[in-house]
């Protein structure tokens, strides 16, 4: 219960195979791809993302990472949310910009001025606990916004539904970004973004940093044959078995991939694994308290029966 991708059924590798091999026989494939993305491709994720206003759809990215070094730019100082995947904090640190962890309500106090802060979230299913906006919460992002604050809502997870509406709230004015690596596996390099506008030091390093015309074109194609579809089966899957677990941990059942649960042992992680064969994540390598760890079903069967939890001690 790391997090580790499932394999894809070779039906569908088999399919993505041959859309590969489609789009490389294709004229053009070898051309610089638009700065916005393949239209086709833009389309598809539009359609599946429900972005209002993306004319076109969103812009095509080759996922979230490499969007850091471009709102590094900006030249604000960053305050990512507690707890989240600490990559995030890295990748900013290692672009030279100062970031700052704190828990959102902190966030939102620290960052101020706001024309001078950027602020990072995930919503919704947040890694690694599941969280998602709130009404009020979204309404005190919205002004940070209209205020001069950059928000970027990190939505990668958005697939990962149980059909649930009240977890999908957007932030009016935020940057909406997204990456295909949970739904797809960690070499899809292919995520979006959509804003209202798009500031030129974005601009530029997404016209170099976009995903090769053949790329592209082949995920399009993927979308057009049904690809997307089953991906999407397959995220609603895995978001059905994280709701179930976390019913069972004692929580209020959830979306997304993972779980964060609190044990009263020493060192929760190395006795999970030693007394009862089980691999979790560490909570603390996503910003959560010592004694936390978390539980990802990204590598889960279907059929996944969730006898493993029975070992967990619950509250």
């Amino acid at each position: 219960m790391t997090g580790a991708a499932h394999r894809w059924p070779e039906d569908l590798a088999q399919l993505w195979r041959r859309c590969l091999h489609r789009a490389a026989g294709e004229p053009g494939w070898d051309t610089r791809p638009p700065w916005r993305g393949d239209p086709g491709l833009r389309a598809a994720l539009g359609a599946v993302l429900e972005l209002p206003g993306a004319e076109g759809g969103p812009l095509v990215t080759s996922g979230i990472r490499p969007l850091v070094a471009p709102f590094a730019l900006l030249g604000r100082t960053v305050v990512v949310e507690r707890p989240s995947y600490l990559g995030v904090v890295t990748a900013f640190e290692r672009c030279g910009a100062r970031v700052l962890r704190a828990e959102l309500e902190e966030a939102l106090r620290i960052a101020r001025p706001a024309r001078e802060h950027l602020l990072w979230i995930t919503s919704p299913w947040r890694n690694p606990d599941g969280w998602s906006l709130d009404r009020a919460t979204a309404d005190r992002l919205a002004e940070f916004v209209a205020d001069g604050g950059v928000l970027v809502q990190n939505e990668t997870y958005r697939f990962f539904t149980t059909g649930a509406t009240a977890d999908a709230l957007r932030v009016p004015g935020a940057f909406v970004a997204g990456s295909m690596t949970k739904a797809a596996g960690p070499w899809a390099r292919l995520g979006w973004l959509h804003g209202d506008t798009v500031p030129p030091q974005i601009e530029a390093h997404l016209r170099a940093a976009a995903p090769p015309t053949v790329w592209q074109r082949a995920w399009s194609r993927f979308a057009e044959d049904g690809g997307f579809r089953r991906l999407l089966e397959r995220c609603r899957t895995v978001a059905a078995l994280t709701a179930h677990a976390s019913a069972l941990s004692g929580h209020r059942p959830h979306g997304g991939a993972s779980v964060l649960l609190r044990l009263d042992v020493r060192e929760p992680v190395e006795h999970l694994r030693r007394e009862h064969g089980l691999r979790v994540g560490d909570g603390q390598d996503f910003g959560a308290p010592a004694g936390t760890v978390r539980l990802c079903f990204l590598g889960c069967p279907a059929d996944c029966d969730h006898r493993a939890l029975g070992l967990l001690p619950h509250p």
